[in-house]
């Protein structure tokens, strides 16, 4: 019986000095053991800091780029400082809101105007610049594309009444002067003439907005054609005999919206106003400052009935989650506590020595 409790005794004291002995070793291994889940931790939770991409859309009442495509109107012909080449330097109604909206997104998006339109155009020749791709890479971009076009194609031949009858200045012709079985036989032929282009104006509508749509994800506007030859009141045969080619015109401007554009009616607004907006007074039908200035305004409307946007792209970095940092702490603490409590342990042993 002594000789077991002698034996229990000793295996007992043995397993203690042998623990002892271990001692330095697994304070060895548990610091490495804490050093390397420390590190783990630490990527773990470093590793969920990622950079990526955060898009905002920010809304505004104008275009932050907008382009203007067609005619004569639109590039600003007869006014001062427009030459043939350089639509940007007259006051024309896209020149007049370029400076306007510079200053309103001056601070935000800021604003591009890209002027393409050229004097002389039909809406033959528009459909030939938009197919040659010589716009596609302006049009991918514009906000809004506004179109001034159909005058050509119809006031040419509004105006051969007035070769065909050898009336030089409209303005100071007498009235008695004019040949009215020629006037008649003149108008008929026109007017033949006249449905023709309207008609063919018609189709080339719904080529160049399909042609314009594949280019282009921004609102399509055109433009109404307003009457010049309203001035000459005089000349009632050929002042009624275009208001109702030019309506004629305008209404298919109307009618082929459904295809895709917004319609801007300046025609409205230069009713009975020829002679105050345009410079007819000099056998010129293209709009003054003043004209366009009203166009600068109609257009203006249009855009901010319409509304549009531009996003801005910002980098964020993901900062560690507070879980991830608290996983962090509880790690480096639950170390510490084994290191501190194997350095008591082995500074007791000593001292027992």
């Amino acid at each position: 019986m002594i000789e077991k409790i002698v034996h229990d005794s000793y295996c007992k004291h043995t397993e203690k000095e042998m623990m002892l002995l271990r001692l330095p070793f697994i304070i060895k291994r548990a610091a490495a053991a804490f050093g390397a889940a420390v590190m783990l931790l630490s990527f773990s939770s470093c590793g969920k800091a990622e950079i990526h991409e955060i898009r905002t859309e920010h809304k505004t009442k104008v275009p932050p780029k907008m382009m203007y495509l067609g005619d004569s109107i639109a590039a600003g012909y007869g006014l001062e400082g427009y030459k043939k080449d350089d639509n940007y330097n007259c006051r024309s109604y896209s020149n007049i809101l370029k400076e306007k909206y510079e200053h309103e997104l001056e601070g935000e998006c800021g604003h591009t105007m890209v002027n393409m339109a050229v004097s002389g155009y039909t809406s033959a020749d528009l459909i030939a610049q938009i197919q040659s791709g010589e716009l596609d890479s302006e049009l991918k971009d514009s906000d809004a594309v506004v179109i001034s076009i159909g005058g050509n194609d119809l006031l040419g031949i509004l105006f051969g009444i007035i070769d065909s009858l050898g009336i030089k200045d409209i303005s100071s012709f007498d009235i008695k002067d004019i040949d009215f079985v020629s006037a008649g036989a003149a108008l008929i032929g026109v007017g033949s003439d006249a449905d023709k282009a309207i008609e063919q104006f018609g189709v080339n509508m719904d080529t160049i907005t399909a042609e314009l749509k594949k280019r282009t994800e921004g609102t399509i506007f055109v433009q109404t054609l307003y009457d010049p030859v309203a001035y000459y009141e005089q000349f009632s045969v050929l002042t009624d005999f275009a208001a109702q080619k030019i309506l004629k015109l305008n209404n298919v401007i109307s009618e082929k919206s459904a295809n895709g554009y917004k319609v801007i009616d300046v025609a409205s607004d230069f009713t009975g106003r020829a002679g105050e907006l345009t410079n007819i007074k000099k056998m010129d039908i293209h709009p003054n400052e003043a004209g366009h200035q009203v166009i600068a305004e109609d257009v203006d409307k249009a855009f901010r009935a319409e509304g549009f946007s531009y996003v801005t792209t910002d980098e964020v970095k993901d900062e560690p989650s507070y879980g991830g940092i608290l996983a962090v702490i509880c790690g480096i603490a639950g170390g510490a506590a084994i290191l501190l409590a194997g350095i008591i342990l082995l500074a007791r042993k000593k001292s027992k020595k």
